[in-house]
């Protein structure tokens, strides 16, 4: 009998379209198939270290129905109001010749994420999870990606997450690290690395669908031109690492922005839809024998 394949999903950003990735778990779970190794960016990072540890992933998807995120996270639903108010703050920071960095209150702008996260991974280290996992994040100052494996699980969930503008960068060991998804949008990467030899990705990114009228729309759209550019680059060289066994999950969640956080479900939902399309494909890759799905 052939040997299974070591299966990694590298689960990208994309805020609340991100949530399409607990969709995916769900899925993978309830057809019995095994995840060996994950990493995760953003948003993926946050769902990616819930399933190390061991979540119940329907548990998890009902906690999240109940909470008010934007309120938690003190952030708007859209996105739109978010870059005005990091305009604004930049801004301040001109006007008064200071900075994020000589700011005292920066740790305290950075607690309601750490409280989120630290809830999500029920305070545990890297250490103490079920599935090897990587927290995926960018360097501010040298570009560099960060994987992140060691520690606390929820200050380097956090890290992943920094939206640059949005939240504050997070200090660590010397460095300012933000969201991974400005390097490395979906880590396939690093799964490989982790020693995966068939990967499941999930793209959750922006589409370049959006109508452009104005000057906001085009600087947007031209930082999705760059990422989608890179991104596929890097999928194009791990295709080749991993001799053809990736499988690219493109959940439809184009239409929801990044801070709607109200359409959860539609996420969930749409993750769910996205894998069971592909289940076979995902258990030939996978060199898993076709059985009836589980029923849970």
């Amino acid at each position: 009998m052939r040997k299974r394949r070591r299966i990694g999903v590298a689960l990208g950003g994309g805020g609340a379209r991100g949530f399409a990735h607990l969709g995916v778990l769900i899925a993978l779970e309830e057809n019995d198939i095994p995840v060996d190794v994950i990493a995760g960016t953003s948003i993926g990072a946050t769902i990616g270290a819930a399933k190390a540890i061991g979540t119940d992933l329907e548990k998890l998807n009902q906690l999240l129905s109940c909470l008010n995120l934007n309120e938690l996270l003190q952030i708007s639903e859209s996105t739109m109001r978010e870059v005005r108010r990091a305009i604004g703050r930049g801004m301040v920071e001109y006007v008064r010749g200071s900075s994020w960095r000589e700011e005292e209150t920066a740790p305290e702008k950075l607690a309601r994420m750490y409280e989120l996260f630290s809830l999500l991974t029920a305070k545990k280290s890297f250490s103490e999870v079920k599935i090897p996992f990587a927290a995926v994040a960018t360097d501010l100052e040298s570009g560099e990606r960060v994987a992140l494996t060691e520690g606390k699980l929820y200050p380097a969930v956090t890290a992943s997450a920094a939206v640059p503008g949005i939240f504050y960068p997070v200090a660590h060991e010397g460095r300012y690290l933000i969201d991974g998804g400005i390097i490395d949008k979906i880590p396939v990467d690093v799964t490989i690395d982790m020693g995966a030899e068939v990967v499941i990705a999930v793209d959750t990114s922006s589409p370049l669908t959006r109508r452009v009228d104005t000057s906001f729309d085009a600087l947007f759209q031209a930082q999705r031109i760059t990422s989608q550019r890179l991104t596929t680059l890097q999928l194009e060289q791990a295709r080749k690492r991993l001799d053809g066994r990736l499988l690219l999950l493109q959940p439809d969640v184009g239409w929801i922005t990044m801070f709607a956080f109200e359409h959860l479900q539609d996420a969930v939902r749409a993750g769910k839809e996205e894998t069971l399309s592909h289940i076979s494909t995902i258990k030939k890759l996978c060199g898993i024998r076709n059985r009836s799905p589980s029923h849970r």
